[in-house]
């Protein structure tokens, strides 16, 4: 109902538009999950992305990527005003350096602070691994806090200056 009522009152292309700005192109998420290396259906990720404002009529997109026994991961998009997508990546600590990846687990997004931050648990009790915040730029994100904590010894792991790593202490 509300898209005929729409067709009416502001006609045919201004639907389209704003058809387009709320969806991710199909070949996005693709050619997304092929670099990425997903493992989960396509035909599930594609159907329910996340999507969340940036403003300046920018969207950010989160698709299901990958899942484990007690965690999952997703692949982000951008989309800009004329709708076209790209695959974010992201500065992720791999033990020794930072190192590019596309895929964030237990990606969440805050749209007051435009805050991304992924935790990934080492083992399902989440006494290692690590935590990263990325800060939206009005063009990417940045990295702008990490945490990582290799030793799997039962004690409780949830970020903290012991384990920052980024920026500096």
């Amino acid at each position: 109902m509300r898209l005929v009522v729409a067709v009416m009152v502001l006609g045919f292309p201004a639907v389209a538009a704003i058809a387009q700005d709320n969806s991710l192109p199909r070949a996005a998420i693709e050619d997304g999950f092929k670099k990425a290396e997903c493992t989960v259906a396509l035909e599930d990720a594609a159907a329910e992305p996340q999507s969340f404002d940036l403003g300046d009529r920018k969207k950010l997109f989160l698709v299901s990527c990958w899942s484990a026994a007690y965690q999952a991961g997703s692949i982000a998009f951008v989309s800009d005003r004329a709708g076209q997508a790209r695959l974010l990546t992201f500065q992720d600590w791999n033990g020794k350096r930072f190192a590019p990846n596309q895929s964030l687990s237990e990606a969440d997004f805050d749209a007051k602070r435009k805050t991304l931050s992924s935790y990934y648990k080492g083992r399902g009790i989440g006494d290692c691994g690590s935590m990263g915040e990325w800060t939206w730029t009005g063009t990417d994100f940045k990295l702008s806090k990490y945490f990582y904590k290799e030793k799997c010894d039962g004690r409780d792991f949830s970020g903290g200056r012991r384990w920052h790593i980024f920026p500096r202490r």
